[in-house]
């Protein structure tokens, strides 16, 4: 158990069977967080993290991903949101400072947020043809009624119209800091290796907001 001076909770986990690391990021804020008239503002925040970052394009990022050999990976809970991704052990460093950039220092444009958007909004029209996803729809709204776990992390039609980038762009600012956040590091190396990887790419990453 480690902890940076930024503030940032770091576990690091000795695992040498394979020459392969994986980080995992807990960011403490999820769907609940959502604001009453604005389900869906945290998974479409996640989404655009790795839509771009600098200078990198939503390509560029992809690309680096796979010349890495890097597996990403978003899952937005209830409580949480969870960022994955896993890459060779030579690879660490780039990695890890991909996957910083992507969480930290998102591009958040006004382009890729106009084109997920409507990914998000197709998806809900397929959703409405899939009994499961009615199902469960109707089974939180039931047993959770206004409560902030009553509603799937998606969100709905009316909220996603509504929402603007600059929403995205604060609730980015208020959630993505690393005194809310936990860094889990695990592979082939050493830990004091892993918490050097991990001081090295995160050790930049500033709260933006109280």
């Amino acid at each position: 158990r480690h902890r940076l001076s930024n503030g940032l909770d770091v576990r690091t986990v000795e695992h040498r069977s394979v020459p392969v690391i994986s980080f995992v990021v807990q960011v403490n804020d999820g769907s609940g967080a959502d604001p009453a008239d604005r389900h869906g503002l945290a998974a479409i925040c996640a989404d655009m993290l790795d839509e771009g970052t600098g200078a990198l394009s939503a390509i560029d990022v992809s690309e680096g991903l796979a010349r890495i050999g890097g597996e990403f990976d978003i899952d937005v809970a209830p409580d949480v949101t969870l960022f994955s991704l896993t890459t060779l052990t030579r690879f660490a460093d780039r990695g890890a400072a991909l996957f910083a950039d992507i969480l930290a220092r998102p591009s958040l444009r006004e382009e890729d947020f106009t084109r997920v958007r409507q990914m998000r909004l197709d998806r809900l029209r397929q959703l409405r043809d899939l009994p499961p996803a009615v199902a469960e729809r109707a089974f939180l709204r039931l047993l959770y009624r206004d409560h902030p776990y009553g509603h799937l992390p998606i969100g709905s039609d009316s909220a996603l119209r509504a929402m603007s980038l600059d929403e995205v762009r604060h609730f980015h600012r208020i959630a993505y800091r690393p005194t809310r956040g936990t860094l889990v590091v695990g592979g082939d190396m050493r830990h004091e290796e892993l918490r050097a990887v991990a001081e090295r790419a995160f050790g930049s990453w500033t709260d933006g907001a109280s």
